[in-house]
């Protein structure tokens, strides 16, 4: 028997005019959003902003995904591990709650990934000119609500503005875009009477990070985007303590 909360969430009505979405986009939507690949913002990490990272550092993130045309909004919060591999590069844990403000059920989430540099290229010639960064990321995360199990994963190419050889008192702000393909999966119990769906997305990020090399505070905004029909933008922001 389909529960209340699940029919409301995800009860659609193809037949009706009103509604573009199909039913695996939704669900495949649902899982990117209540995963860390679409429901939290970016984390700047140190090979994004083009510095050195020497510790572990702790990112305190928060993403809100505004109510659409079939689900309430999204208040997700989570915990990030960030742990450094090489001098341009870091692998990532994370743990957290999605939270439904209606018609749903809170979620936990956990998520894996990593980021590299792939290249720099400078703009112009001088030790402090601008260099476009290029990387390679990949995340995979998996959420738990009630009466289903959400798996989601995205692998994409992080470019980010950053300026090196800068005096280590001086702020920071380094722009960034996190182009990736995605994947979802919405797997329902077995007496929800629904189907099982995956899909893939493009996904957009990006943000602006803040930070100063002589302070163990580091701030960026970002959003997220899933390039679905009436897809909302997730904004939020990430506090990153330690790591220097």
């Amino acid at each position: 028997m389909r529960k209340p909360w699940l029919s409301g969430v995800l009860g659609i009505c193809l037949s009706a005019p009103l509604v573009a979405q199909t039913f695996s986009q939704q669900s495949t939507y649902f899982a990117l959003m209540r995963n860390a690949e679409a429901g939290l913002p970016p984390v700047a990490t140190s090979t994004i902003l083009g510095d050195l990272q020497s510790g572990v550092a702790l990112g305190i993130r928060y993403g809100y995904v505004p109510s659409g045309t079939s689900f309430s909004s999204f208040n997700n919060f989570a915990l990030t591990a960030v742990v450094p591999t090489g001098t341009a590069s870091t692998v990532s844990v994370t743990g957290g709650i999605s939270s439904q403000s209606r018609d749903g059920s809170d979620a936990w989430l956990i998520d894996v990934g990593g980021d590299m540099r792939l290249t720099d290229l400078p703009f112009s010639q001088g030790r402090s000119a601008p260099h476009l960064r290029v990387g390679l990321n990949g995340d995979l995360g998996y959420s738990k609500p009630r009466e289903s199990a959400l798996f989601a994963g995205s692998v994409g190419l992080p470019l980010s503005i950053f300026r090196p050889s800068r005096p280590k008192t001086e702020m920071q702000i380094v722009p960034f875009v996190t182009p990736a393909f995605s994947f979802g999966n919405f797997d329902p119990d077995d007496n929800t009477g629904l189907p099982h769906e995956s899909g893939a997305h493009f996904l957009i990020g990006g943000g602006l990070g803040f930070y100063n090399r002589s302070s163990s505070i580091a701030v960026n905004l970002g959003f997220q985007y899933v390039a679905v029909t009436n897809g909302q933008v997730q904004v939020g922001a990430v506090l990153t303590l330690g790591g220097r």
